[in-house]
């Protein structure tokens, strides 16, 4: 009988000392969607618990968080985030742990499975994908322009008439501007060996410049192009569905980001200190099985090979989407798109010199970016 205790009392306490696994899912559009995620994955893993993260904090929640070691055992993220939180041993490898080699590679965008390498090993699986597209306001201007040079043309007729060119931009998307303008100008971010930052020759000094003209006018709220008060931005095809949604009346219009293509893939990972490693990867391969119905639920596209225009005005974007191509293969890109060239273009809008400002990035960058490769 005391043998009989004994071992429910353990039983109680390994059932209290293994908690649920914790997930963090992006947060969808509406809460609908929201309802029927959390009800999926419950009918996988009963006892798994789910946060919603808005996706434009998910790098930072995510960050802040394996720093302080919370960081939930299964997360959706951005796919770019992965060479950092490779090199700082946060991803679990999947190569061989969540049936990746069951899924044949040409059911996976080719571009989407890229994204979610480090070093030749698998340490994510791609859900869903977009492409980066430059939005145009109808109401404002009536066709969207065709170069960088005529982008800034109409700016400056859009600054004569008194309205904004371009909403208030994120700093991505203001590095994503700049590189648009560089690739037109025939530069790139890196040299072909992919071991120096090369943005700060001549044609990045034009790029900056065109980015200047661009911006220095524009509008101070996020959402000003949905508004009506400006006529261009930087969207993804699920952004502007967002906007559809926020502002029906808004015909914006997507089209190519002047020949550059900048895939957005977001990707399900497992924490490599995760205490349920066994069952968190079977979340994370419950999920990438169910990413044709996640991409419905997210208004985004799947990211299998097969993609298929969401909406009718989209099907010029299927092109692109196809073409696009993952952020460069390094670590520390993050930091460069998100606070490096960034600060080069706020100085430059402040009037600094052009070529001092993306010197002082290249210079500044070159020490966090060179830890490693995805391949």
């Amino acid at each position: 009988m005391l043998g009989l205790i004994f071992s429910t009392m353990l039983m109680g306490c390994a059932k209290e000392d293994d908690p649920a696994p914790r997930i963090w899912c992006i947060q969808p559009n509406n809460s609908t969607a929201e309802t029927e995620i959390r009800q999926m994955v419950r009918e996988f893993d009963a006892v798994a618990y789910i946060s919603f993260v808005p996706v434009e904090d998910i790098s930072a929640r995510l960050s802040e968080a394996f720093e302080l070691g919370t960081a939930p055992d299964v997360f959706m993220f951005d796919a770019d985030m992965i060479p950092d939180l490779s090199e700082e041993k946060q991803l679990d490898d999947l190569t061989n742990r969540i049936g990746v080699s069951k899924i044949k590679t040409d059911e996976l965008n080719e571009s989407a499975r890229r994204a979610c390498l480090y070093q030749g090993k698998t340490m994510a699986v791609p859900l869903f994908t977009d492409v980066y597209m430059l939005a145009t306001n109808r109401a404002i201007v009536s066709m969207p322009p065709q170069s960088f040079d005529e982008l800034i043309g109409v700016c400056a007729d859009l600054k004569d008439k008194k309205l904004a060119g371009f909403e208030k931009l994120a700093p991505a998307k203001q590095s994503l501007l700049y590189e648009a303008a560089l690739t037109e100008n025939g530069g790139k971010m890196l040299n072909a060996a992919k071991t120096k930052l090369t943005f700060s020759d001549s044609r990045g000094i034009n790029a900056l410049d065109g980015c200047v003209q661009v911006l220095k006018d524009a509008a101070n709220e996020s959402d000003a192009m949905g508004n009506e008060k400006a006529a261009f931005s930087v969207l993804t095809t699920s952004e502007r569905r967002m906007y559809s949604e926020k502002y029906p009346d808004a015909e914006i219009e997507l089209t190519p980001l002047f020949g550059f293509n900048r895939l957005q893939t977001f990707a399900v990972g497992v924490n490599a200190s995760s205490a349920h490693r066994t069952r968190a990867f079977g979340i994370a391969e419950f999920l990438q099985g169910k990413s044709d119905k996640l991409a419905v639920l997210y208004k985004s596209y799947s990211a299998k090979k097969d993609v298929k225009p969401i909406m009718q005005q989209d099907e010029h974007v299927i092109s692109n989407l196809l073409q696009a191509k993952p952020a460069p293969d390094l670590c520390g890109f993050g930091t460069l798109e998100q606070t490096y060239l960034p600060t080069a273009i706020d100085k430059a809008l402040k009037g600094v010199n052009s070529a001092d400002c993306l010197a002082e990035a290249a210079q500044d960058a070159s020490a966090v970016i060179w830890k490693g490769k995805r391949e």
